[in-house]
């Protein structure tokens, strides 16, 4: 009777072995190892000049796009967001022939903007950046296609140890030139060594043309 009761009990022990790694197997089967939304941060290769002087990004590569300047940038549809020193525009209204613009969602915790919005994008219109500075060391100005909603997202306050670059931290939504959805937020004017100029941001991307951006 024990040894019936001894090979009993492997028996049953063997069926809840096989049981928990059905049960195992089904759990990592039920996991979505693969996701549509490209979330990745980003540190712009250069700094630009003062003047007519951008850098064209595009969020589906997640690069830097080549090939594209002051005499096409309005007719292309490869780039998504371009940035000038701490101006901006996006593929939209007067910069582009693309479907894009971008709302502000403000000064919010990353992880809560996780729809975006089907309207309410601003497309660009007219931005005043600074093309020089006159001999009293003023601001010359200069009017070209940009963003009017991301002014501010970084500032230039001068200071006796000279100018620091504050960012308001605000989670921007755009639509981008084929009319897919993108969050962004400008975190610094720097890049990993320090160097101000170079803008750095964290951007989440959807592929699938869903507005979910989290």
């Amino acid at each position: 009777m024990k040894t019936v009761n001894y090979f009993l009990v492997l028996f049953l022990a063997g069926i809840a072995l096989i049981s928990s790694c059905k049960k195992d197997e089904e759990v990592v089967d039920d996991i979505n190892t693969s996701t549509t939304l490209k979330t990745a941060e980003y540190t712009l290769s250069r700094t630009t000049d003062y003047g007519d002087d951008w850098i064209y990004f595009s969020f589906a590569t997640g690069a830097e796009v080549s090939g594209v300047d002051s005499l096409n940038y309005t007719t292309s549809t490869s780039w998504d967001i371009a940035f000038n020193r701490y101006n901006v525009r996006t593929n939209s209204g007067s910069a582009g022939i693309g479907e894009g613009g971008v709302y502000d969602a403000g000064s919010v915790e990353w992880s809560t903007v996780v729809t975006a919005n089907e309207g309410g994008y601003t497309p660009d219109d007219t931005i005043q950046i600074v093309t020089g500075f006159n001999t009293d060391h003023s601001p010359i100005y200069l009017a070209v296609p940009g963003s009017s909603v991301f002014i501010g997202c970084v500032d230039v306050v001068m200071g006796s140890q000279g100018p620091t670059y504050p960012t308001n931290d605000h989670i921007y939504v755009l639509k981008t030139a084929n009319g897919k959805y993108a969050k962004i937020w400008i975190k610094s004017f720097f890049n990993d060594n320090g160097n101000s100029g170079y803008v750095n941001f964290k951007y989440s991307y959807q592929t699938d043309g869903s507005r979910t951006i989290e």
